[in-house]
C-alpha cells in the first residue's frame, strides 16, 4: 500500500485550507519523503488541531494509519484507519490499509471483508488489485490470487509488483514455464530483484540445474546476508554432486541464521553442534 493518496491531500492544502496550526502539520503528514516517524506525529497534530475539513481530515487519518503500518504498529493503524472510514465509508485506500493492519493483527476474516469492499469500491485500481492479491496467496488461494494479479497488470502493465506476485501464483499452482516468464520480465526491468533470481531459481531447478544455479548466484551475490539463497543454492550443489561447495553454502547459512530441520542434519554431518 503506498503511503498517502498524496496528490489529493496537497491540493486540499491548497484549495481549501483548515486553521494554520493544523496547516503546518498537515504539510508534513503529506511529505512522501519524511520519516514515517515524522508523518505519524504530524497527521496525529493535525487532527488533534481540528478545525478540518472532512476531505482534510480523512485524509490525514489515511496517512496516521499508513505510518503506523510502516512503523509496524498495526494496531494504531487500524485504529487510524478506522476514524478515516468513519469521515469517508467509501475510501478504497483506508479499507485496503486497515485490510493489512488487520491481517497483521491476527483479523484475516475481517481483513477479508475490508479487501473485497475495496475492490468493489475501486475495482481498476491496480495496487488494491494487487494488494488483494497478495492476500489471497497467503491465505492458500492461488487462482483467486491469480485473477487480481492479471487484473492488475491489465490496468498497469508494467506493474513490477503485480508481475512478481503473479509469478508467484503460478508457481503454486505449477505452471512453472509461465512463472518463470514472469520472473524473467522482473528481471528485465530490474536486475537487482533478489526475490525474483531466487524464485526463478526455485522454477528452474528441476528441469536445468545449471541455470537454476547461475540464478541461485545472483541472489547470493546481490544479498550475501540472507541465508535463504545460501541455503537454496547448498542444496542444489548436493544435489549435482558438489558437496563441498555445498557444505560451504550450508555452513554460510547456518552462520547467518538460517533454520530448517534439513540444514540441521547437515551441520551435524558436518560436525557443527547445533546453536
Amino acid at each position: 500500500m503506498s503511503r498517502f493518496a498524496l496528490a489529493a491531500l496537497l491540493a486540499l492544502l491548497t484549495a481549501a485550507p483548515g486553521p494554520a496550526v493544523a496547516n503546518a502539520f498537515l504539510a508534513l503528514c503529506g511529505d512522501p519523503s519524511a520519516p514515517a516517524a515524522q508523518v505519524a506525529g504530524a497527521c496525529r497534530r493535525a487532527l488533534e488541531a481540528g478545525g478540518l475539513t472532512r476531505s482534510q481530515e480523512a485524509a490525514a487519518a489515511l496517512n496516521l494509519g499508513a505510518a503506523f503500518l510502516e512503523l509496524g504498529q498495526p494496531r494504531q493503524a487500524e485504529e487510524a484507519y478506522d476514524r478515516a472510514l468513519a469521515v469517508d465509508p467509501r475510501a478504497a485506500l483506508a479499507l485496503g490499509g486497515r485490510a493489512r493492519a488487520r491481517e497483521e493483527l491476527g483479523k484475516a476474516p475481517l481483513a477479508a471483508v475490508d479487501w473485497n469492499r475495496a475492490v468493489d469500491l475501486a475495482p481498476r485500481d491496480a495496487e488494491l488489485r494487487t494488494g488483494r492479491g497478495a492476500f489471497r496467496l497467503r491465505a492458500g488461494n492461488a487462482q483467486g490470487a491469480l485473477e487480481d494479479f492479471d487484473l492488475a497488470l491489465r490496468a498497469s502493465p508494467r506493474d513490477r509488483d503485480a508481475t512478481f506476485n503473479r509469478g508467484l501464483a503460478l508457481a503454486a499452482l505449477g505452471r512453472d514455464a509461465e512463472a518463470e516468464q514472469a520472473f524473467s520480465a522482473v528481471l528485465r526491468a530490474d536486475q537487482g530483484d533478489v526475490g525474483a533470481w531466487l524464485n526463478r531459481a526455485r522454477i528452474r531447478a528441476s528441469r536445468d540445474r545449471a541455470a537454476a544455479l547461475a540464478d541461485f548466484d545472483q541472489a547470493v551475490a546481490r544479498a550475501p546476508e540472507w541465508s535463504t539463497p545460501w541455503f537454496e543454492r547448498g542444496v542444489l550443489l548436493e544435489a549435482m554432486g558438489r558437496s563441498d561447495e555445498a557444505a560451504r553454502d550450508f555452513r554460510r547459512a547456518f552462520e547467518l541464521g538460517h533454520s530448517s530441520a534439513y540444514l540441521t542434519e547437515k551441520m551435524l554431518e558436518l560436525g557443527q553442534p547445533n546453536r
